[in-house]
């Protein structure tokens, strides 16, 4: 610093003269060009270490960034591919439940049908299958006929009477 401040002093003593501020703006430029020319040292080998220096400098930021961009890659793939997993094994359970409640139902299902079809088994007599034949011919239907009145028995019925005029659409027309 004080090296500057000498060389600006001097530079004012050498280039001042008649106009004061002309010589003040040019004495304080010299002096900053030489103070800084004066501040570098012009030697080979300090250029060359100080190059080598830049040289470090840079490749170790290159190096670091490159290591940098590289983890970060790693983590977004091992993100993406950690994602993925979830996602397949969670259809694998979803699928799983659902066989899982599949099956349930159709066991389900299956005993209560057994529960429900509890047939009354006859026993054939030995000396003539002809009536025996009859009578499960009989009992099937009957088990029909049960059946059908089972049905028919929870549906209202609405009665018509047969011999009420406006029911009869060839008279109501005059199509006779």
């Amino acid at each position: 610093m004080f090296r500057l401040l000498g060389i600006l002093s001097l530079g004012n003593l050498l280039f001042g003269g008649r106009h004061h501020r002309r010589a003040l703006r040019r004495g304080l430029l010299f002096g900053v060009i030489l103070g800084f020319l004066a501040n570098r040292d012009f030697d080979i080998d300090r250029v060359q270490e100080d190059a080598r220096k830049a040289a470090r400098k840079a490749e170790r930021t290159a190096r670091e960034a490159v290591r940098a961009a590289r983890r970060e890659i790693h983590h977004a793939r091992k993100a993406a591919h950690d994602r993925q997993t979830e996602e397949r094994l969670a259809a694998i359970h979803a699928e799983a439940e659902a066989r899982r409640t599949e099956r349930e139902a159709r066991k389900a299902a299956r005993e209560q049908k057994q529960a429900e079809t509890v047939r009354m088994v006859h026993a054939l007599p030995e000396c003539d299958t002809r009536e025996a034949k009859e009578i499960r011919e009989l009992a099937e239907e009957l088990e029909r006929d049960a059946r059908t009145a089972a049905m028919a028995a929870d549906v209202p019925v609405i009665a018509f009477p047969e011999d009420d005029e406006k029911y009869h659409a060839s008279r109501k027309y005059g199509y006779v």
